[in-house]
């Protein structure tokens, strides 16, 4: 099979598989609610981002350096030494964080999240044993197995949480989830990759491992900055406002976060591999090709959530929830943005133009927690805004800084702005249907949820097919095509 077909089949497989295990996750989380209170999913929540934080910092780059890196005659002493690193600093790293779990709750003014923390350690640390395995599966463009621990991750997490928590074990029902799930997709993956291909000792090379330290550097402090991006502002919104608005701001951004990281992320984890196995002169044309498409799918499910976010919250979630919906509609703008940085940086990436990611992050995390901090006077959803503003700036930065290295000007900007029109009069039809069938007596939130979907989809395709005709097209063809080659297989 050709790459191009690769990688349709692995984005296909990734994005399916992730819609349909967030599905799962989300249901999941939406039945947790009726057993846990926001407290506690704000304290076992920061628990576990003090966890993975230890995981990131001791990470390194060693994925990214097998994916890049881990080819030819050269893969075999490349992937062992990722390996043995890996393991050794996440295992002494997460160690040393379970052990001293008894003095963290006092530090951080937080006694409550400490007694998570050696679980979650755990769940991570069994994650952690199938990270490199996971990244020889990414670069050969293998994405079932990724698929199915996805898909199916989601569904012990969602059983496992729900088990506990309906018998009344509170937060630490989250916990035993996560171990639940991790434990599963790291058997999935280690069983599709064996253990040959990765825990194979070669000669230690430590010129090898001061090319892994040269390449991971900057990568290291970029995946940090970008993932503390992600997380960090759950510690400093629980800090700044404590447990409960933590909790609500937490389930809020997790539900925004679904356009994004369960398309836009998978989408970004094919590229990454796919751009490093093109020729370079290729790449430029590549990108513009994927951020119009990226678009065209990412653009209407983030600003559509946040048309809707206040008739999904009235439905699906109980009173004590029902200050997500503010929060939900603030944050749906991340998933506009943060997709544009996971391109841009697959594309850089592929380049190994390092530093830049890294400078970008600095921006970005800066942004975000200072953005926070001075909007916080005005309260927790005031200090949300400053989510959005940062991804926002993260995006145009790296925008920038590819289009100063191959990528054509008007092209990737018409790529973005094109979508974005299609999917603000979308939202704006969202919002006109739902006043008026409230001005005529229908307040129920199914019925108006329903309509307003119904609205939202009808308007955005026939705008869409207008002003976005290229990439539509493309869009269907390569859908038209993936299902052609899927017929094909089955009948062989």
């Amino acid at each position: 099979m050709s790459l191009a077909g690769k990688v349709a089949r692995g984005a296909a497989w990734t994005i399916l598989s992730s819609i349909g295990g967030r599905a799962i996750g989300v249901v999941g989380t939406l039945v947790v609610t009726r057993y846990l209170d926001p407290d506690a999913i704000g304290d076992v929540g920061t628990a576990m981002i003090l966890v993975m934080t230890v995981n990131w910092l001791t990470s390194f780059g060693f994925g990214q350096y097998v994916i890049v890196r881990g080819r030819g005659d050269a893969a075999a002493e490349v992937v062992w030494h990722a390996a043995v690193a890996s393991l050794v600093l996440g295992g002494a790293g997460l160690g040393l964080l379970a052990l001293g779990a008894t003095v963290l709750g006092p530090y951080f003014a937080i006694r409550e999240i400490s007694d998570y923390i050696p679980v979650l350690a755990l769940a991570i640390g069994l994650r952690r044993l199938s990270a490199i395995p996971e990244k020889l599966l990414v670069q050969r463009l293998q994405f079932r197995a990724i698929a199915l621990t996805q898909t199916l991750g989601e569904t012990v997490y969602a059983g496992t949480t729900i088990f506990f928590a309906s018998r009344g074990h509170g937060a630490w029902s989250v916990a035993y989830g996560n171990v639940a799930q991790f434990a599963v997709v790291t058997t999935i993956i280690l069983v599709a990759v064996g253990f040959r291909a990765w825990a194979t000792p070669q000669p230690w090379s430590w010129a090898r491992v001061r090319d892994m330290t040269r390449f991971g550097a900057p990568l290291a402090v970029e995946s940090i900055l970008h993932m503390g991006a992600r997380y960090w502002d759950n510690v400093v919104i629980r800090s700044l406002f404590g447990a409960r608005p933590t909790g609500l701001y937490n389930l809020a951004y997790n539900l925004a976060d679904i356009p994004a990281v369960h398309v836009g992320e998978q989408i970004g984890l094919v590229l990454l591999p796919s751009l490093a196995g093109m020729e370079p002169a290729d790449r430029p044309r590549a990108f513009e090709r994927a951020t119009a498409l990226l678009s065209l799918v990412i653009f209407p499910l983030a600003l559509g959530l946040g048309a809707v976010s206040n008739t999904l919250v009235h439905l699906v979630l109980s009173e004590q929830w029902q200050d997500v919906a503010p929060l939900l509609t603030v944050l749906a703008v991340l998933s506009v943005f943060r997709p544009i940085g996971w391109v841009v940086s697959s594309y850089l990436q592929a380049q190994e133009r390092n530093q830049p990611l890294m400078y970008l992050e600095m921006i970005k995390i800066v942004t975000l927690i200072g953005g926070i901090v001075a909007l916080s006077p005005l309260g927790v959803r005031a200090s949300a805004c400053a989510v959005g503003g940062a991804f926002a700036l993260n995006a145009v930065l790296g925008v920038w800084l590819v289009l100063r290295n191959g990528p054509r000007p008007r092209v990737l900007i018409e790529g973005f702005l094109r979508p974005l029109l299609a999917s603000v009069v979308m939202a704006a039809a969202v919002l006109v249907m739902r006043f008026t069938l409230q001005d005529v007596g229908i307040a129920h939130p199914g019925v108006l949820l329903a309509a307003e979907i119904a609205a939202g989809t009808v308007v955005y395709v026939a705008v869409a097919l207008v002003i976005c005709r290229d990439a539509a097209r493309e869009l269907l063809q390569g859908a038209r095509e993936l299902r052609r080659r899927r017929a094909t297989s089955q009948a062989d």
